[in-house]
């Protein structure tokens, strides 16, 4: 890895110093001519010293493409103001590392994944025995990134944007399967991404849409199916759900005349079922935000819950416990496969 330091200090060429004898030997230092006269170093001859005669902003429009990591030991706000400009893409931008004057901090600060500035930033940081400092939200949270992935088994991503997407799955944790050439990995769990390792143009993908999605359905009488089906399509939407994989509705007795759910459910051709209030006294338990205006009217603190759990097969758990839409509450209940 080419990689390049720049320094403006007495304290900080000590720095350069130590991070050369201890992680990059073939490191090539700048220094300010300020820190050169001060330290004598001009007259030293020391291998692969450079001087800087010029701002450094204007030093960077010929180095910072020439170089696979540049480290600078300055204020992180002071090198952000250096540096802007220079970069245009993640998949092609130098690491750039930052670390303080007294070598107590190292930072990741541009190009984290694919330009290995995450990697680098600790390696740095164990060599000179200081403390890195990582903010990409995968590496804090103990995941790994697309690009990172991709990096780790020398490959090329085929799109920037796919993978930022899949990365966000994997950060808010959500399931992502991996396929990798001549394995099939078995996941049971149902996956919002998957990574293809494949050096294949085109790959033919086939989707299958399981049936295991019960929603949990109450409303105010006389709802129209019109606003019923907005609101569940609403819902959907909002947890990423295939409206296909609804394999029932569920709710009360009092709704089993309720001409506009009725009518919602045979147009969305989804089967629903009713249950009496002893069965959904039973599981009362499920129902967190109690309504005591419900209790008094049917008997029960709640509909939407304990339906949909009842209309389930009880094994998997609520991707909504219950929400509540105009007079409408849904709660969604996702069943193991």
């Amino acid at each position: 890895m080419r990689t390049a330091i720049y320094c403006v200090s007495k304290n900080g060429y000590e720095t350069c110093l130590k991070i050369r004898n201890n992680v990059y030997k073939n490191l090539h230092i700048y220094v300010s001519q300020r820190v050169a006269n001060m330290l004598n170093l001009e007259s030293e001859n020391v291998e692969n010293l450079f001087v800087i005669n010029e701002r450094v902003p204007i030093l960077l429009e010929k180095t910072f493409d020439e170089y696979d990591l540049h480290i600078f030991v300055a204020a992180t706000g002071a090198v952000v103001r250096i540096i802007e400009g220079k970069f245009k893409s993640k998949d092609t931008d130098p690491a750039v590392i930052t670390v303080d004057d007294h070598a107590n901090f190292v930072i990741s600060l541009l190009s984290g994944h694919l330009g290995g500035a995450n990697e680098e930033c600790r390696k740095i940081a164990d060599g000179i025995g200081a403390i890195p400092v990582i903010t990409t939200a995968s590496d804090v949270g103990g995941k790994i990134a697309v690009d990172t992935l991709s990096q780790k088994i020398k490959a090329k991503l085929e799109s920037l944007d796919d993978a930022k997407r899949v990365t966000s799955l994997i950060v808010n944790g959500e399931n992502v399967s991996i396929h990798l050439p001549k394995n099939i990995v078995e996941n049971n769990k149902n996956c919002a991404g998957a990574i293809i390792v494949s050096n294949r143009k085109n790959i033919e993908i086939s989707k299958i849409i399981p049936k295991n999605i019960i929603l949990g359905i109450g409303c105010k009488r006389n709802t129209p199916k019109e606003k019923i089906i907005e609101k569940i399509n609403y819902v959907m939407e909002t947890q990423n759900l295939e409206m296909d994989s609804i394999k029932k509705a569920a709710s009360a007795w009092v709704k089993s005349d309720e001409i506009g759910l009725l009518e919602a459910m045979t147009e969305l051709n989804i089967p629903i079922e009713f249950f009496e209030k002893e069965k959904i006294l039973e599981v009362e338990n499920l129902v967190e935000e109690r309504s005591e205006f419900v209790k008094n009217q049917i008997g029960v603190y709640g509909v939407s819950e304990p339906c949909a759990y009842l209309a389930s097969s009880k094994k998997g758990s609520f991707l909504v416990k219950k929400v509540k839409l105009e007079g409408i509450t849904i709660s969604i209940f996702e069943e193991e496969m």
